[in-house]
């Protein structure tokens, strides 16, 4: 019997008879159909990035946590969050954008993501200044980031090398080449762990931030190169199926945008380096380690969402269908992993080392829990964002970070390190409540 067309759920053979039903596609023939629906495709590439990502993630700091001092691990991961924080900052949220607008630029597509990477680098520099002007008055223990001019240099450019090594991931994924993401930051995380090795003999104390940029350096040419000379000429030969807006739509929905985005980090990226402001670089390095593996889930998450974004900008009447799908996958794919991830916390951070293991196994857990009431923010953002009601993002993030925040501030004095994921569990669960009854409204195809 010959294999049923693709793009159909079953198929008959001739006329039906009298108690013949239809013939189901083979397995085979129905995966083929799942995968190249590019919901499904975008969101399972993405997975994977964020899988081998966490994988050579934790052999890194791992190895990180063997070869360089407490003290050094710590300065070396408040180096690297801040970067990542600022460079958040610096990117103006111009994923969101991408995700939104670029599916549907056509010719225009190349001028996009051209502005989204001079906007972003000229951001990264300017809040980069700022930043290690101010820091090191507000609090004495950041001003290892600014102890020599060149140190000082370095880290600017680090910031916006960083924008455009993330912007780019939202350029693959918005142009249908998300299956290149898993393979871009593989290559990175192995390269970046081989520079780890090679430099802790030679420079212990940048060992760790200069093994991050060497290998961002290596990571922004054949991408680039990728996306310039081939996904998007792509695009243009697509044509266009829904007009963009103006200009100043556009630059008002990227402004709106960035407000609710910088609560986001506030509440996010902002933690590690309250808790180094706070309790110092070694309380920082145990946060950071069990920060970073907890938030691995959020990161899968975060994927789920820019799948919903890219694939529901197109066609609009969709949205409520896509947005019961993530949400049915999500959870399948999260209860059991927030389960595991709780279970072996502690056998997990025993690579790092037994202080890892004892203090940070509850942080952890706590920001392992946190992504299923995360999910839905995730998702409800997205959907927001794909009907252009920005006021909603903003109410969401500011609400999220403005709990989170404060109740980490205070928890810190009484609980050190794991008030802060009691805070970040405490402020996903209320803001999630709250936006519940409208996420009901959408998923019955209201709005």
């Amino acid at each position: 019997m010959s294999a049923p067309r693709a793009g159909t759920a079953n198929a008959t053979v001739g006329p039906a008879a009298p108690g013949v039903g239809t013939v189901t596609a083979p397995i085979g023939v129905r995966l083929r159909r799942h995968l190249r629906d590019p919901l499904n495709g975008n969101v399972y590439a993405l997975m994977l990035n964020t899988a081998m990502s966490s994988v050579l993630g934790i052999a890194y700091w791992a190895l990180a946590a063997r070869l360089y001092s407490p003290a050094q691990l710590g300065i070396g991961a408040a180096m690297v969050s801040t970067m990542s924080f600022l460079s958040n900052l610096s990117q103006l949220n111009l994923n969101g954008a991408l995700a939104r607008f670029l599916p549907t630029a056509a010719e225009r597509g190349g001028r996009l993501v051209g502005y989204a990477y001079a906007v972003s680098c000229l951001a990264a520099l300017a809040l980069s200044a700022g930043f290690l002007l101010i820091a090191p008055l507000v609090a004495g223990r950041l001003d290892f980031l600014s102890r020599t001019p060149l140190l000082a240099v370095v880290f600017a450019l680090s910031v916006a090398g960083w924008c455009v090594f993330t912007l780019q991931d939202s350029v693959l994924t918005a142009l249908r080449g998300v299956v290149w993401v898993p393979v871009e930051n593989t290559a990175f995380g192995i390269l970046k762990i081989a520079l780890l090795v090679l430099l802790a003999g030679a420079l212990p104390s940048l060992g760790i931030f200069l093994s991050w940029n060497l290998a961002v350096v290596v990571a922004l040419i054949p991408v680039n190169v990728l996306v310039f000379r081939r996904l998007l000429p792509r695009l243009r030969e697509r044509g266009t199926a829904v007009a963009l807006p103006g200009r100043r739509v556009l630059a008002r929905f990227v402004a709106l945008d960035y407000v609710g985005y910088l609560f986001l980090q506030a509440g996010t990226n902002a933690l590690p380096l309250l808790v180094t402001a706070r309790l110092g670089a070694e309380a920082n390095g145990v946060f950071y380690v069990a920060w970073l593996l907890g938030g691995s889930l959020e990161l899968v998450a975060y994927h789920f969402g820019t799948s919903l974004t890219v694939e529901s900008s197109a066609d609009e009447s969709r949205l409520p269908a896509y947005v019961r799908q993530v949400l049915r996958r999500g959870l399948l794919l999260f209860v059991p992993a927030v389960v595991l991830l709780c279970v072996s916390a502690p056998l997990l951070l025993t690579l790092f080392g037994g202080d890892y293991a004892s203090t940070g196994s509850g942080v952890l857990r706590l920001f392992a829990v946190a992504v299923l009431p995360r999910l839905m923010l995730i998702v409800f953002v997205a959907a927001c964002r794909v009907q252009r009601r920005v006021g909603r993002i903003i109410a969401v993030h500011a609400a999220t970070s403005t709990l989170v925040v404060s109740l980490a501030v205070v928890a810190m004095a009484e609980f050190g390190v794991v008030g802060v994921g009691f805070a970040y569990l405490a402020g996903q669960l209320v803001v999630a409540a709250a936006v519940l009854p409208s996420m009901v409204r959408l998923l019955r195809g209201g709005s």
